[in-house]
């Protein structure tokens, strides 16, 4: 099995690679960031990969020709990387393998090219314009609109902009650190935020389930919580998945979100990868068959599984850092099972860590998740054991 991937990525680490060795894959992982990947690997004292190969993993004539020249003929390739589902596509093309439509990953990763596909097609997409770093601010704009960069991440750079005004700070500040970045401008869409995600085999796409999402308050869409299966992703559900058959993400695993509005549920973007920030690992521990085997089986040519919605109810919680500086203190891991809930806390800064705010999802320092039967009050039970964290930032 080849596993590509990029930077040291707890879902890679601590969720697929384990899932492959389980299966009994030799893995051999590609990757740009070798020395990163090996360090890790001797301090947690995990099994190692069978090999760590490196190269531009954003180039997929790079990969092939790595692993051609290592006579390495791979019986399953893998990523779950948001920026390598192309590259990934194609190197499972060419060495005839289970995988995804390029065509189809491109047209996710590529905000604009989404935009474009859900237009021709005839699907729900809110108005939208491209906007090259050559380009001046288009003159007959209907504010407020979300900034972006064409192919972004973790809601980092995502602004809302309610007039020219503030438009042209944000380009003003945005193309400072990104001078060839393409920035996508979207009419608002007022609504809460749901998620889907969807499983498929090639043939068939089933919905997994979904999140209801507290988003923080504009200009900024930093994601606070989210809650297993709410109201939002149960009633929209079936709407979410016609529109993503109807654009094609047929194959493996898929992370979609969407807003509800007056009208329906409309794409905010198709991440054409596994679902992240802690969820992955949430779902893995809510889920009957768990989350990162089937997803691989799935790129073995497997059928996909038959899966049961799990009874228990399950909320995330995220700590986000308010303030630039160092991590002078900071509650350790927790795994704790009280009065029905079996809460987990993840630190995601150290102490020492100096902390530079995003205005993203970047800027969590650390992640809570709860599961409980349908019976207990989860909402209040994830308050009071928040109420128990104690971390501080020092300017």
């Amino acid at each position: 099995m080849v596993l590509i991937t990029h930077i040291l990525h707890p879902a890679i680490v601590r969720g697929f690679l384990p899932a492959s060795l389980e299966l009994g894959y030799e893995v051999t992982l590609v990757t740009d960031c070798g020395l990163a990947h090996k360090q890790h690997f001797v301090e947690q004292s995990v099994e190692l990969p069978t090999t760590i190969l490196e190269c531009d993993v954003f180039n997929p004539l790079a990969v092939i020709d790595l692993l051609s020249s290592h006579d390495l003929s791979p019986d399953m390739v893998f990523s779950n990387s948001d920026h390598l589902q192309t590259v990934t596509a194609l190197v499972a093309e060419y060495f005839s393998l289970p995988g995804k439509n390029w065509r189809r990953c491109y047209s996710a990763k590529n905000k604009a090219s989404m935009r474009n596909r859900l237009e021709k097609l005839g699907l729900p997409t809110p108005r939208s314009e491209l906007l090259l770093p050559t380009q001046s601010l288009p003159t007959q704009l209907s504010y407020p609109v979300v900034a972006k960069p064409r192919e972004g991440v973790a809601s980092m750079h995502v602004r809302m902009c309610q007039n020219a005004e503030e438009l042209t700070e944000y380009l003003k500040v945005f193309r400072r650190a990104n001078p060839i970045t393409p920035v996508l401008l979207e009419e608002y869409m007022q609504g809460d935020l749901f998620t889907l995600e969807t499983l498929g085999d090639g043939h068939d796409l089933i919905a997994v389930g979904g999140f209801d999402v507290t988003l923080s308050e504009p200009p900024d869409f930093i994601e606070h919580s989210a809650v297993w299966n709410g109201k939002n992703s149960m009633r929209y559900r079936e709407q979410a998945l016609a529109q993503l058959r109807e654009f094609g993400m047929h194959f493996g695993v898929c992370h979609s979100e969407f807003i509800a509005t007056e009208s329906g549920p409309k794409l905010v973007e198709i991440n054409y990868r596994s679902i992240g920030d802690g969820r992955e690992f949430l779902l893995d521990e809510l889920l009957p068959g768990g989350w990162f085997i089937p997803i691989l089986q799935l790129h073995q040519g497997e059928p996909l599984p038959a899966f049961s919605a799990p009874k228990d109810q399950a909320i995330i919680h995220y700590l986000i850092a308010e303030q630039e500086g160092e991590v002078v203190e900071q509650t350790g891991e927790i795994q704790r099972q009280e009065n029905g809930v079996k809460f987990s806390y993840q630190p995601l800064r150290k102490q020492g860590e100096t902390i530079r705010l995003s205005r993203s999802n970047k800027d969590y320092i650390g992640v809570v998740t709860a599961i409980a039967s349908a019976s207990i009050d989860l909402h209040s039970a994830v308050e009071e054991f928040c109420s128990t964290l104690e971390w501080r930032i020092q300017a």
